[in-house]
Order: structure tokens, then C-alpha cells, then sequence
């Protein structure tokens, strides 16, 4: 009883944390403006997070030089990160790692 009592109350502090982490992310993020930008300033990759913290889960890698999708939503900038498209995935990626590539409007400083 006590092993059911300890993974009853694993599955509930996941799901709570699941819960939390979708509230903070809006597919309003990912409306509006967009622009292109390039994966710049690290070794070989950055992490798509699926939402706007170091914390989040990693949704997808995304390879240096590579050309992603910015958008200039109502999170756009939200504690250093930007609402990004890039393979079928939408997540936000650090704004130290992305250079603006041209495409759309031009982006917000």
C-alpha cells in the first residue's frame, strides 16, 4: 500500500507539472509577423524548448545555420526567448541564439 501511495503521488506531481508547463504556452505565440532567422552563437545546436524556460522540456535540436521561423506573437521576447517554427515543431528558442535572416517583417528590438 505504501509503494501504491509513493507512485500515486509521482503521477500526480507530473501531472501537475504537465499542466502548468501547457498553460504557459499560447498558439497566439505563434500568429502574427514572422520573420526568418538563423541558428547562430553555439557549437552545434540549440534546444526548441516548449515553453519560454530553460526548464522546459526539449522538444527538438536544432542544428547551427539553420533557418527557422520567428513570430512575433504576444510572448515575443518573454525572459530572453522567441515563439520559433522549425521542423513541424513549434517551441521557443533563446533570442542570444537566433540572427534575423530576412523574410517578413523585420523584427522587434
Amino acid at each position: 500500500m505504501k509503494n501504491f501511495l509513493v507512485v500515486a503521488l509521482a503521477v500526480i506531481a507530473i501531472s501537475i507539472s504537465l499542466t502548468a508547463q501547457a498553460a504557459e504556452r499560447d498558439e497566439r505565440d505563434f500568429q502574427g509577423a514572422a520573420y526568418q532567422a538563423r541558428v547562430v552563437n553555439c557549437e552545434s545546436w540549440v534546444s526548441l524548448r516548449y515553453s519560454p524556460s530553460t526548464a522546459a522540456r526539449r522538444l527538438t535540436q536544432i542544428p547551427l545555420g539553420t533557418i527557422v521561423t520567428v513570430y512575433d506573437g504576444p510572448v515575443w521576447g518573454i525572459d530572453g526567448f522567441y515563439p520559433v517554427e522549425y521542423g513541424g515543431f513549434k517551441g521557443y528558442v533563446l533570442k542570444d541564439y537566433l540572427e534575423y535572416a530576412g523574410g517578413g517583417g523585420a523584427p522587434r528590438r
